[in-house]
């Protein structure tokens, strides 16, 4: 009689469609990609995060630490604006984009990506 040890057995909800949506991530049009294709954007890991702001459920501040990685992947924050950003959290001890930081990132993602976060 071996003594291998037992396979652990993880019990998965199936019906968990948020989480199974936050997993397979916002699908971007393809047309979107083509264009952007240039900037050799990482179209899986940005529909991760996508996903991720509409279904995981995230509170104020953790729906904006995917807002700036988003704005930042897609470079739209200047080194002042990052700056702005650090100096808010030191000052406040957390971290918050401002309404107009927010409304860039939403507008890129219509405008570049044709995703609708408020859909």
């Amino acid at each position: 009689m071996s003594s291998h040890p037992q396979p652990r057995i993880v019990h998965l909800d199936i019906l968990d469609t948020d989480y199974a949506k936050i997993a397979a991530g916002e699908p971007i049009p393809d047309a979107k990609k083509q264009r952007l294709a240039q900037d050799s954007y990482d179209f899986t890991r940005l529909g991760q995060h996508i996903a991720r702001y509409r279904y995981g459920g995230l509170d104020q501040q953790g729906q904006d630490d995917i807002l700036c990685t988003l704005g930042s992947t897609a470079g739209l924050f200047t080194l002042a604006d990052v700056e702005d950003m650090n100096d808010r959290l030191r000052q406040t001890g957390r971290f918050y984009l401002t309404p107009g930081e927010r409304q860039q990132v939403i507008n890129w993602l219509v405008d570049e990506l044709g995703i609708d976060l408020a859909a």
